[in-house]
């Protein structure tokens, strides 16, 4: 590497470990424990069921990486407590479609990782200046990460 290139790679090193660290004290200060009558694959099994649609048994197990088994058994007790429904596809009998009830619908939308009363009482510490212009730089990094991930 040049010396320039050296001094371009230490600085974006430098603030790559300056957002990491502050990604960590944002997250420790402000994340939500998992409720506990979900578990974290229940929480992500709920997540990739569409919400205005259904899923094959099959594709959410790939999905999630879990075998059919143990995607079937968290289904079923989903199921069992009202949050998803289980039903056999009407153009293949031996797929099982899955969907969300009103209940695994209003669940999903107000799973949060954050806390939304500790977040509101420190954005509430900020200056409106400050809240407008942190959350355009955020939706700027956001941007170039997603452009960032979707060239590889």
């Amino acid at each position: 590497m040049s010396f320039m290139a050296d001094i371009v790679h230490e600085m974006n090193s430098s603030e790559s470990e300056q957002f990491e660290a502050l990604y960590r004290r944002l997250w420790g200060a402000l994340h939500r424990p998992d409720d506990p009558d979900l578990t974290q694959h229940e929480r992500m099994l709920l997540h990739h069921v569409p919400g205005d649609g259904a899923i094959a048994l099959t594709e959410l197990a790939r999905h999630l990486a879990l075998p059919k088994s143990s995607a079937s058994v968290v289904v079923k007790d989903l199921a069992r407590r009202g949050f998803l429904t289980r039903t056999r596809d009407p153009e293949d009998e031996r797929r099982l479609r899955i969907e969300l009830t009103t209940a695994g619908r209003e669940r999903v939308r107000a799973d949060t990782v954050l806390e939304p009363a500790r977040l509101a009482a420190a954005f509430e510490r900020l200056s409106a200046d400050q809240r407008e212009q942190l959350l355009a730089t955020l939706n700027a990094l956001a941007e170039a990460a997603e452009d960032s991930a979707s060239r590889k």
